[in-house]
């Protein structure tokens, strides 16, 4: 009897099959087995124990599955990813699914070894099989998932270990896929993009209310895909609801409370391209994040993630056509030039004036005092469940747009940015020679800073510009960088200054909002004078705004900067944003 044979062979039935509904017990191996069930679901799989038994299943199914590296975490340690696909030479629908880039949040990691061992074992898994090319994660925060004790995540209900949420550098690789400050994120952007993945899964486990549901998620959000993509994600969220109720997993959308608690109605969350739905949406991906309640038990929220991939993976097979399609459009995108003036929306909000009604299964809450600080405090009462309809606010508004440009320009100085557009296979051309062309110019006018770091950075809000149509000198070795049909939402969420995630948002042009040239007061005052003699307009503004405004008229420097700032001496690259826009 060979090895693959008896892998059909179970010693015990963990959870349905693969269309989601219960099945009858069945043996498996012990060597089928996962550390996960092997420590009586108590504990999850470390790094080494993951590895080594995805070598396994790829030991005995070698035609069937690989085990790959895709590159290095920043403390060094190989980020594996295990793949499963047969020979089929029939076209298939690429799916990625991340686990522990939360690593007290591991759910994902033994619940992707069960979704494997069943694609590999299951007869259920050779349909999957013939229609996906599944690509798994095997835990992405590997710092964060060597990293291990009993108590990382205060709030949570197991497991016995548990990782860190930082990584080597204490990053929070779901704050860094835009920016890119880690060795981990730039061996998932070179993947994903290389591999052009249709769908996504991020595994996760929530912080916050307590409500009765064990599994939760929240998918991209239609606005941020290209349309052709709206219908495919609407499709398979129509499946999704229905058949995980029908295999005995009611769902809510991912809980974001209005207030305090549920009760307060629910708002669906917007994933920027920090995020990792946010990210995948701007490479015309769809992704979701599953969210499995902190409270309930590790085992249940094993289970729960499970059951969320099953369905998930056999709603991707029903579309398979479909996904194709859509695929064999973006790639034709990928050249194809934007047509007329493409309005794109760099930041939405929520709107607050329009909401669903859903129903939702919570609990009753109330105030009490506490013990430790004598004051009133929340707690959930779960003896006291309820059903009702609230409010999901899940509609957004667009807060600021722009007009695309046909080209953006990139100087060859500004090399951390060139080398993440080069990560996410950003087509640049090179100039070949200096040349001075009049181009669209933006000055930042205003911005807010944080004022305490965050992730490795000082990260600008509210930015203002103002933009004007000036010469600019392009030398050789500048970057031309083509707007296409495909790469248009990526390149305004991270080179328009005023979106959220934009590369300025996260520092990386600080350096030209610092002027570098001056005046002493003593010198400067002479030729201030020279200046507004020689100047009647310029005079003539100056003296008003000393007659009008009595601050200005009171600070000397105020006005000596005035002067400076409207002379030829005042540096033109001072705010000056240094990418630049041809219409």
């Amino acid at each position: 009897m060979n090895r693959i044979f008896l892998g059909f062979l179970l010693l015990t039935c963990l959870c349905g099959d693969l269309t989601g509904q219960k099945s009858a017990p069945r043996v498996v191996r012990n060597e089928f087995l996962t550390p996960y069930e092997m420590s009586g679901k108590r504990r999850t799989a470390t790094y080494n124990q993951c590895l080594e038994w995805y070598r396994s299943m790829q030991k005995t199914f070698p035609t069937l599955c690989s085990v790959d590296s895709i590159g290095l975490s920043d403390g060094g340690s190989p980020i594996f990813v295990f793949r499963i696909s047969n020979n089929s030479h029939s076209q298939k629908v690429k799916v990625l699914i991340n686990n522990n880039i939360h690593p007290g949040e591991p759910e994902g990691t033994d619940a992707s070894m069960l979704l494997a061992r069943e694609l590999l074992i299951e007869k259920e898994g050779e349909a999957i099989r013939d229609k996906i090319d599944l690509h798994i994660i095997c835990q992405y925060n590997v710092d964060g998932s060597q990293t291990q004790s009993c108590c990382t995540r205060a709030n949570q209900n197991g497991p016995e270990n548990q990782g860190f949420r930082g990584n080597a550098r204490n990053l929070d690789l779901n704050r860094d896929f835009i920016k890119s400050d880690s060795r981990n994120a730039r061996a998932f952007a070179q993947y994903f993009t290389g591999k052009k993945f249709d769908f996504f899964i991020d595994n996760h486990t929530s912080n916050g209310a307590d409500y009765q549901y064990t599994l939760t998620y929240f998918h991209t959000r239609p606005e941020k895909l290209l349309p052709v993509l709206q219908p495919l994600l609407h499709s398979v969220e129509s499946y999704l609801k229905p058949e995980l109720e029908k295999a005995g997993w009611p769902t809510a959308p991912y809980v974001e409370t209005i207030k305090t608690v549920p009760d307060s109605g629910i708002h669906a969350f917007w994933e920027t391209g920090r995020y990792a739905t946010g990210y995948a949406a701007l490479h015309q991906c769809i992704g979701y994040t599953v969210e499995t309640h902190m409270l309930k038990p590790f085992p249940r929220r094993v289970e729960a993630t499970l059951a969320f991939m099953r369905v998930f993976l056999n709603g991707v097979v029903k579309e398979h056509g479909t996904a194709l399609m859509v695929r064999d459009y973006l790639k034709r995108a990928q050249t194809r030039k934007l047509q007329g003036r493409q309005v794109e929306y760099l930041d939405y909000e929520l709107d607050v004036s329009r909401w669903d009604s859903i129903r939702f299964k919570g609990y009753g809450f109330g105030y009490r005092g506490s013990a430790v600080t004598g004051q009133q405090r929340l707690f959930y009462d779960t003896t006291k469940p309820w059903s009702k309809h609230i409010r999901y606010y899940r509609y957004f508004k667009p807060k600021d747009s722009i007009i695309m440009p046909r080209f953006y320009v990139l100087p060859w100085a500004w090399g951390e940015v060139y080398e993440r557009l080069k990560l996410n296979r950003i087509e640049l051309k090179q100039v070949g020679q200096d040349t001075t062309m009049a181009m669209r110019v933006s000055f930042i006018t205003g911005y807010e800073t944080a004022k305490a770091p965050y992730e490795g950075h000082y990260l600008h809000h509210h930015v203002k510009t103002r933009d004007t149509i000036l010469p600019v000198k392009i030398r050789k070795g500048d970057w031309f960088i083509p707007v296409t049909q495909a790469n248009y939402q990526f390149l305004a969420a991270t080179l328009e200054p005023r979106a959220p995630d934009s590369y300025f948002a996260w520092n990386f042009f600080d350096a030209v909002l610092q002027q570098k040239e001056g005046y002493s007061d003593y010198v400067w005052d002479d030729k201030a004078l020279e200046i507004l003699e020689s100047n009647p307009e310029l005079k003539k503004t100056f003296l008003s705004k000393k007659a009008t405004d009595k601050n200005f008229a009171a600070d000397a420097w105020a006005q000596w900067t005035f002067i400076y700032r409207n002379s030829a001496y005042y540096e033109p690259t001072h705010n000056r944003y240094p990418v630049y826009r041809i219409d």
